[in-house]
């Protein structure tokens, strides 16, 4: 019996062994097939952040395609400029008016018409010069209206490029 007991111990302790090797074997078997796993996983989340940057940076470039915020402030300024100029204009076509009553005046010889036409010229001369103020006044406005216009349209720009690279990184990092 005593024997018996031996080859059964031995018997179990050889049953044990091979289970033990069987389970290494299954281990390392296991642990191979997950570094595998691992290693195409981070293969394709390499690949996928890279066809993300890639996608960023083409929407990043057609954003400033679709707004360039460069001609947007180039036609504010050339609108500034005109108005400028067109006041400009408007004071120099008031001074020539002036010039004009001035020589008309300087025509006339007789001594109570050209008290008369001073009054008159300089009457029309205060029109000519509130007209012109006025006109330069509205000149400035619609200049500085377009200025506005042109800097909140730079501004809501940058506005939706910083959202869409927040939420591009908010995205990536998650």
């Amino acid at each position: 019996m005593e024997e018996n007991k031996k080859d059964m111990m031995d018997q179990a302790a050889d049953m044990a062994a091979k289970a033990k090797d069987a389970a290494t074997e299954k281990l390392a078997d296991v642990k191979e097939d997950a570094a595998e796993l691992v290693s195409d996983a981070k293969e394709k989340a390499a690949e996928l952040v890279g066809d993300a940057k890639e996608a960023f940076d083409s929407a990043k470039e057609k954003i400033g395609e679709l707004v360039d915020t460069d001609k947007i402030k180039a036609e504010a300024a050339e609108k500034i400029a005109d108005v400028k100029a067109a006041a400009a204009d408007l004071k120099e076509d008031a001074t020539e008016a002036l010039n004009a009553a001035k020589a008309k005046v300087s025509e006339l010889v007789n001594e109570e018409k050209l008290n008369e036409l001073k009054a008159e010229a300089a009457e029309k001369l205060g029109d000519l010069k509130g007209e012109a103020e006025e006109a330069l006044n509205k000149a400035k406005d619609k200049a500085n209206e377009l200025a506005g216009e042109a800097e909140e349209a730079v501004q809501e720009v940058a506005k939706k490029q910083k959202a869409f690279s927040r939420d591009f990184s908010e995205n990536n990092i998650q």
